[in-house]
């Protein structure tokens, strides 16, 4: 007796299918004709139609024991192993950056060492990686491959999540195993995509939760909500971080970015977008003082620019900040960016804003030609080049970087004390300023010497290479 099965349903349903010589010696019909019985109907045997039966049986059974590991939670390393227990020979799923994902346990050849995806990619020539169907490298001992591969892409749509690679050790490769890697990896790339849409709401919602502590709009028993469902602590202190875009340039990622910046410091570090820049929240320790931990931040970031390529960024960095000041925080990261913006010749990039102090306001947004009088009229005697100009400058300098400590001062210089305390009185002399115990006259030089700073006087030391003894004194505070 003979069955007749539609040409159509045939190659539907096969995948790889592996041509018998009864089916080469059949002549083929054009995808266009009708698959009826009688018009393009191919005959099968008894024996065939019985193969055809154990064949859709077995893939049948791979489909139901792959969505089972789905419907179970399995996961990716769920289907990975689920995969390698219907082979006999070695599995491996490796991603973009070459990781072994996941991979056979010991008894498929866990002993072997995972493929160069990219040799055999390489060696198997141009390929299309939508055609649904796996690639086939031959053995090629010569090149270093060793035995035959079958390689699947995990993808959906244009995004390329893996490769899942199966190797030829145990037994020959067949159209069996190229339909098991196919609906393999059909199953990886919808774990893939559930777990990239779960991450993106995540990612989403706690870049909503970090603009609502900024913004400081929300009602507070709502934001604890949020941040409990998260697993954030609202109420922690943080290092409010401002990164300004560069003009014209593509926004950074701020999830990628963030993540770096967690993992170098070891806290918890939300993102979200400001009006002109990307903002981090930095959470700060319990048990470190203040001011070393902003320290600890102005290194992370500056080892963050250099890690992408961007030592040009201008970055605001705040104080340890409560909740409620966080949008104060903001407002004076993004004055401490404006300052830097219009005096960019200073070197160093990544400014706090208690090294600019409260003048940054004023430099911020004061008009760019009355700054510079100012300057000049504050400090303009000592900016002659005259003898000796120069130390009273660095005195000065000196003198407020240590908090008017005389004795740090000396002490930071190398002089007496008594020789600081005389170029104190010259500048007094030459200048008007008594720094020493006029509160409006520690101000004016404080706000004069902040723009000689920003913009590169090579007297004034940055803000780069005061930092360090700063921190020093400052730590000595925070202790005391």
């Amino acid at each position: 007796m003979l069955y007749v099965v539609p040409r159509a349903e045939r190659e539907t349903m096969m995948v790889a299918p592996v041509r018998s010589e009864r089916d080469r010696a059949r002549p083929r019909r054009g995808p266009g004709a009708a698959a009826l019985v009688g018009t393009d109907a191919v005959p099968y045997s008894d024996a065939e139609i019985r193969q055809r039966h154990d064949d859709l049986s077995r893939r049948y059974a791979t489909e139901m024991r792959l969505s089972a590991v789905v419907a179970s939670g399995g996961g990716i390393a769920g289907l990975v192993q689920a995969t390698a227990e219907m082979t006999a020979n070695p599995v491996w799923l490796i991603d973009p950056q070459h990781r072994v994902v996941s991979r056979s346990g010991s008894a498929r050849g866990s002993d072997f060492r995972a493929p160069d995806v990219d040799h055999l990619v390489a060696q198997h020539g141009p390929a299309d990686l939508e055609c649904g169907r796996p690639l086939i490298v031959s053995a090629q001992p010569v090149l270093g491959i060793e035995r035959r591969h079958l390689l699947m892409p995990v993808r959906r749509d244009d995004c390329l999540f893996a490769w899942l690679v199966i190797a030829e050790v145990s037994v020959r490769l067949g159209s069996e195993d190229a339909a098991l890697l196919c609906r393999a990896a059909f199953h990886l790339a919808s774990e893939y995509a559930v777990q990239r849409r779960v991450a993106r709401a995540s990612w989403n919602a706690r870049a909503t939760l970090a603009r609502q502590l900024v913004r400081g709009h929300t009602r507070d028993d709502d934001i604890a909500d949020a941040a409990e469902y998260l697993g954030v602590q609202a109420s922690a202190d943080r290092v409010l971080v401002y990164i300004a875009d560069a003009p014209g340039a593509e926004p950074r990622d701020e999830e990628e970015l963030s993540a770096r910046v967690a993992a170098d410091l070891g806290v918890e570090v939300l993102a979200t977008r400001g009006r002109e820049g990307m903002i981090l929240l930095v959470e700060a320790p319990d048990l470190q003082g203040n001011v070393s931990f902003v320290h600890e931040v102005k290194g992370a970031m500056r080892r963050l620019l250099a890690a992408i390529g961007d030592p040009d960024a201008i970055v605001g960095v705040s104080g340890v900040t409560r909740p409620a000041a966080l949008q104060r925080a903001y407002r004076e990261t993004r004055e401490v960016v404006l300052c830097v913006d219009r005096f960019a010749r200073t070197s160093e990039r990544v400014i706090a804003v208690d090294d600019l102090g409260p003048a940054r306001l004023f430099v911020a947004n004061g008009d760019l030609g009355a700054v510079r009088r100012y300057v000049q009229d504050v400090v303009g005697p000592l900016l002659d080049g005259g003898p000796g100009k120069a130390d009273l400058l660095r005195t000065l300098q000196c003198f407020f970087d240590t908090g008017r400590s005389v004795r740090e001062s000396a002490a930071r210089l190398g002089i007496h004390e008594n020789t600081v305390r005389l170029r104190l009185a010259k500048v007094h002399d030459l200048t008007g300023l008594d720094v020493a115990s006029d509160a409006n006259d520690q101000l004016s030089a404080q706000t004069a010497l902040l723009v000689l700073r920003l913009d590169g006087h090579p007297v004034i030391p940055s803000f780069g290479e005061s930092h360090v003894a700063d921190h020093k004194t400052d730590r000595g505070r925070d202790s005391a």
